[in-house]
């Protein structure tokens, strides 16, 4: 099946403003966008944003129903883990961001660190350093 099946191109997220949340993604965490999409209906663009090999499809919510924000231990996709080379600068550079931390830094499996946060839209994604990569 590894032949059949060959990675994760891009992940969908509804955004209030998907203009602002994509600036968040690419200023703060160092993606850069892709592509845009014009959407009909006057709705607003749904952008493509990338880090590594996978991106994020950054597109228009309901407007009727916005999300709350899931804790994460709630069934389904919860949360995005960033890897990154330099923990503690990583943290630091968080700090001056729109990133609301979630808790305080923890050990995770395999010697890694571990700190959640909330993007400007509340959705939870934590940055990620490991010794040793696993893929």
């Amino acid at each position: 099946m590894s032949e059949l099946f060959t990675g994760i191109e891009h992940i969908g997220v509804s955004a209030k403003s998907p203009e602002t949340l994509s600036s968040f993604y690419c200023d703060a965490l160092g993606f850069s966008v892709k592509a845009t999409l014009e959407n009909p209906d006057g709705l607003p663009k749904t952008f493509l944003v990338g880090l590594g090999s996978v991106m994020l499809e950054i597109m228009p919510a309901d407007r009727v129903k916005f999300p709350r924000e899931k804790p994460n231990s709630e069934p389904g996709l919860v949360h995005l883990a960033i890897t990154v080379t330099n923990f503690d600068q990583a943290v630091a550079h968080l700090h001056n961001t729109a990133a609301r931390p979630e808790g305080e830094e923890r050990a995770g499996t395999f010697g890694s660190r571990v700190r959640f946060y909330r993007d400007p839209e509340g959705n939870l994604f934590h940055i990620l350093h490991r010794p040793k990569v696993l893929i």
